[in-house]
């Protein structure tokens, strides 16, 4: 799957409060078959909030093996997550069926996120004080 951190004038993260769990992640999905990974983070971030990105740079990989199932409704499934850092470039704010709102959060003021996402998060913010950190890999 691919994820995109999209990070505005104010350093506030975008963020998709999920349909199926009721809480907070980043923009992303799953790749589709004949689909590069920068495909699908560009995707699956317009279906999901209106808005179309460019990628900028791999954040890096996490695995959902390194962390517990607990609200994630997909629990029989093992995922590799592609973070990339984007940019928006046009579009407008919009839920979908797979997103009931879309928002912007601060560092220091994030919601109840969904299974996984504070650690890519956390990264993404770190990248963001130091570009010449290198990508994450578990």
């Amino acid at each position: 799957g691919c994820d995109v951190f999209v990070v505005n004038e104010r350093t506030e993260l975008l963020l998709i409060k999920r349909s199926d769990n009721g809480l907070w992640a980043l923009p992303g999905g799953c790749q589709d078959l004949g689909e590069t990974a920068k495909e699908c983070a560009i995707r699956e971030c317009f279906e999901e909030t209106g808005l179309v990105v460019e990628i900028e740079a791999l954040l890096g990989v996490w695995s959902s093996q390194r962390y517990p199932y607990l609200t994630y409704p997909w629990k029989d499934n093992e995922f590799s997550h592609l973070v990339f850092k984007a940019k928006i470039i046009s579009g407008k704010e919009t839920p979908s069926n797979e997103t009931t709102e879309v928002g912007w959060f601060s560092e220091n003021a994030l919601p109840d996120l969904s299974d996984g996402h504070p650690p890519r998060i956390e990264y993404g913010f770190k990248w963001l004080k130091d570009q010449t950190i290198p990508a994450y890999f578990e």
